[in-house]
């Protein structure tokens, strides 16, 4: 099914709602808050079991500017990595979506770092206010997100077109 999904161009009526959306940042969002509960919780352990005390100490006197740095290096680690090898994220799991490129394709490593920089744009969480829930991450990347189901709904359809024409061929 993965060759004939590839052959799908994607359309409006395939997009993820601005409700999923919203759901896929917060539930993202919170997966990045306990990532970096785990990083303090990790450091702590680092010093309690090993005497390695350099992590959390360093934690522990951080200032806004690299709580912001290591929210950042956070982002891109979990949407790069994450995004680049299944297309989805935790979020895009539990609503249902996922990222494909134009013609319905995985996108490739590079295009996920480029949206998952875009992320960082200021106020970019706010270009998702418009009719069509694409933000600067998804334009400026060139992909999509789509609701799976719509998505595969779609690529089973012109499949089973193709197929009837390959039946009157053979025919």
């Amino acid at each position: 099914m993965e060759n004939q999904i590839a052959s799908i161009y994607v359309d409006e009526t395939m997009y993820a709602s601005g409700g999923k959306r919203f759901a896929n940042l917060l539930v993202d969002l919170v997966v990045q808050l306990v990532l970096g509960f785990l990083i303090g919780l990790f450091a702590t352990l680092l010093y309690l079991t090993l005497g390695i005390d350099g992590p959390a100490i360093w934690i522990a006197e951080m200032g806004p500017l690299e709580e912001r740095f290591l929210g950042v290096v956070i982002l891109i680690v979990y949407y790069g990595l994450i995004e680049s090898l299944t297309s989805r994220s935790v979020g895009k799991y539990i609503t249902g979506t996922k990222v494909v490129t134009y013609d319905g394709s995985k996108p490739d490593t590079g295009t996920i770092l480029l949206r998952t920089i875009c992320r960082i744009i200021p106020f970019e969480a706010f270009t998702f206010l418009g009719s069509k829930a694409r933000g600067w991450h998804d334009r400026l990347s060139k992909t999509y997100v789509v609701d799976v189901k719509k998505f595969e709904h779609a690529a089973m359809l012109k499949q089973s077109f193709e197929d009837i024409g390959k039946a009157e061929e053979i025919a």
